[in-house]
């Protein structure tokens, strides 16, 4: 008789694990496709924030633009490698879709639609928007999606896409679900960080209907943050690391896009201390 499998491979058997016991995870901002990053950088920032004989992280949360796109050759082969990693580290990577990543590829799926995590390849999943899981006792939001900066009608379904815009339903429906302890989404909340502030009143998009559209998913995400209350919430899109803590005791942290310092962090869920893992510039590849 053939025994049930263990460990990681448990979870692969029955599918995606709503309620894992880890206790250190890691975070990543937006990696664009960037094979480089994904093969040399990130193992390497891995191996540097958790020695061989440390406990190792078996979960990877990622804040979205990983580029799922338009299935080209290039994107299966990122998402080949993304699953390479995964399975050598024995770990899964959880996508929070972003702006550029295609929402109408996912809506294709019907676990997806669902609103469950749909397998894009191996350990490699994508969350749904309102998304709710827990890992080592937490309870995690994902919250998916943003404004892209830029809409030409000629591109979308290529670089764009109607569905990465958060409805209001969407917020309200995960407003109504109480409080997780963290979420994850693409797009900042106003007020989060003043880094992130900062650049976006300095540097304005110049379009206004761009703007305006960009601004709604800010103001739907900044719900979501006043609206839940999570104790931590982690970003990516605007390619920035920063800290925002507040006098309540909750915390918003911006991550970098990749092949810049702040791409990686992790997680303690016990003390949840997030702790960066590329305080040394990473590797670039001109």
């Amino acid at each position: 008789m053939t025994s049930e499998p263990e460990g990681r491979d448990l979870r692969r058997h029955r599918g995606f694990d709503a309620n894992s016991d880890e206790h250190v995870i890691v975070v990543a901002g937006d990696w664009h496709s960037d094979l480089v990053h994904l093969t040399d950088n990130i193992p390497r920032l891995i191996d540097g924030g958790f020695p061989a004989g440390s406990s190792q992280p078996t979960t990877l949360l990622h804040v979205g633009d990983f580029n799922l796109t338009n299935g080209s050759r290039a994107n299966k082969q990122f998402l080949l490698r993304a699953a390479e990693l995964a399975a050598k580290r024995q770990m899964r990577i959880l996508i929070t879709p972003g702006s550029h990543d295609s929402w109408a590829r996912l809506a294709l799926r019907a676990d997806f639609t669902r609103g469950e995590p749909t397998r894009l390849h191996g350990d490699v999943w994508a969350l749904p928007r309102g998304y709710r899981f827990r890992i080592g006792g937490k309870s995690f939001l994902s919250f998916g999606g943003a404004g892209s900066m830029s809409r030409p009608t000629s591109k979308e379904g290529t670089t764009w896409w109607r569905q990465e815009m958060p409805s209001d339903t969407e917020v309200e429906t995960s407003i109504s679900r109480g409080h997780p302890h963290v979420v994850i989404t693409h797009e900042a909340p106003r007020g989060g960080t003043a880094r992130v502030d900062r650049k976006l009143a300095r540097f304005p998009l110049k379009n206004i209907a761009d703007r305006s559209y960009t601004a709604l998913g800010r103001d739907r995400v900044t719900r979501i943050w006043h609206g839940v209350a999570p104790q931590l919430l982690i970003h990516g899109h605007h390619h920035l690391q920063a800290e925002g803590h507040h006098d309540d005791g909750r915390s918003v942290y911006a991550l970098n896009q990749n092949q810049q310092p702040g791409n990686l962090a992790s997680i303690d869920l016990d003390s949840m201390r997030v702790r960066w893992l590329d305080s040394a510039r990473p590797r670039r590849v001109e």
